[in-house]
């Protein structure tokens, strides 16, 4: 009897093996015969293993959306000139303040310094003037050889000529101010996203010439539904699954809730919200596809399971276990034997995924306390004999 239902088993695993496109079978269970445990049969696969949990988790939602850079500017000339060198290419990584982007010539911005500079030195020296005639007419005041009005025109001169030095002064500075901005900077640690002029272009002050993408975090935007988007709040931890990186399962990052935009789409009903990541490396890209697991409300338990424990295959995902056997009593088979199982993943919580078994499993659900394969699996099939690190 005992032999029976370890055959039906067998068989099973084996069907669901081939329908779910999970790899090979052994020769010995393709033929029908069990599984060689003992001596003369296969030695038994060494694998690492973890733990199936059952964690009281909050309610997650998974939303599709993409990255969007944190901001974008276009670059733009301040000054008039020609441009005589343009110092990036689109894709050059830029730091704010320090690299230079482009440069206009300098020689009209330097002549208009030196002029500010001659008017500024001699305005001065009338000013000096001014003041030492004034010092001349009150002493001759005091001494009764001048006039009141005399002097009162000598006081008024004396601020027209100061008025006239503040003026050239800032003058001056404009100028100098000026002649620094031929030099054209990035205005923040970004990413040359393209170039807008070439060598040579005469630009004015306005004209665009690079656009520069931030960098070090990225937005990831999701659109909510309007029945869920109450319930999140900002600055919220976020789980967001970039598709585009690590393979088929992707790379989960923590990110947190910056912004939950109060108007939304009237035709869908969703409202745009921004989970903040960081990006320290330059991999993540404005437009590459996510996934966020968006916290809500209502809590209950999940059976949980170690990211690595998780194989995403052409038909999904599932998670390899361990099956303790009758024949460890002494038979000569496996004390413990592979099996898989098809799930669903819900979302990602740290190092672990909250998965759901798939309806109508033959074989034993995930409970806790079952060891699941963390490392080997992609080499198993079913019945394997397994050694447990």
């Amino acid at each position: 009897m005992a032999g029976g239902l370890f055959f039906g088993a067998v068989g099973c695993a084996l069907v669901l093996r081939f329908a779910l496109g999970w790899g090979p079978a052994a020769p010995e269970a393709a033929a029908g015969g069990r599984p060689e445990g003992g001596a003369g049969g296969p030695p038994p696969a060494r694998v690492n293993t973890g733990q199936v949990e059952v964690t009281t988790l909050r309610e997650r939602v998974s939303l599709v959306g993409q990255l969007e850079e944190v901001r974008r500017v276009t670059v733009t000339a301040e000054v008039e000139g020609r441009v005589v060198a343009l110092a990036v290419r689109a894709g050059d990584v830029v730091v704010g303040g320090k690299t230079a982007i482009a440069s206009i010539d300098r020689v009209w911005a330097d002549l208009a310094l030196r002029s500010a500079q001659a008017e500024l030195a001699a305005a001065q020296a009338e000013l000096s003037q001014a003041r030492s005639n004034l010092d001349q007419l009150e002493r001759l005041a005091q001494a009764s050889s001048a006039k009141d009005k005399e002097v009162n025109d000598q006081r008024t001169l004396v601020a027209q000529r100061r008025a006239r030095v503040d003026q050239l002064s800032a003058d001056r500075d404009r100028a100098v101010v000026e002649l620094e901005r031929t030099e054209v900077t990035a205005p923040f640690d970004g990413v040359v996203s393209r170039t807008l002029v070439e060598e040579g272009r005469w630009v004015t002050p306005g004209d665009g010439v690079a656009e520069v993408v931030s960098r070090g975090e990225i937005d990831a935007v999701v659109d909510v539904p309007e029945a869920v988007v109450n319930q999140l709040v900002p600055d919220t931890e976020v789980e967001v699954v970039v598709d585009a990186l690590g393979g088929a399962g992707g790379v989960a990052m923590t990110g947190r809730i910056v912004s939950i935009r109060p108007d939304g789409f009237s035709a869908s009903r969703t409202f745009p919200v921004k989970v903040r990541l960081a990006d320290p490396g330059g991999r993540l890209k404005p437009g590459m596809s996510v996934t966020a697991h968006l916290p809500v409300d209502a809590e209950r338990e999940h059976v949980t399971v170690p990211r690595s424990a998780v194989l995403f295959g052409p038909a999904g995902a599932a998670v390899w276990y361990a099956l303790p056997t009758d024949d460890a009593a002494g038979e000569g088979g496996p004390a413990v034997m592979a099996m898989n199982e098809p799930v669903r993943v819900l979302f990602g919580v740290g190092d672990r995924y909250a998965v759901q078994p798939l309806p109508g499993a033959r074989f034993p659900a995930l409970t806790p306390g079952i060891r699941v394969v963390t490392e080997g699996a992609e080499r198993l099939f079913p019945t394997q004999p397994l050694q447990l690190n």
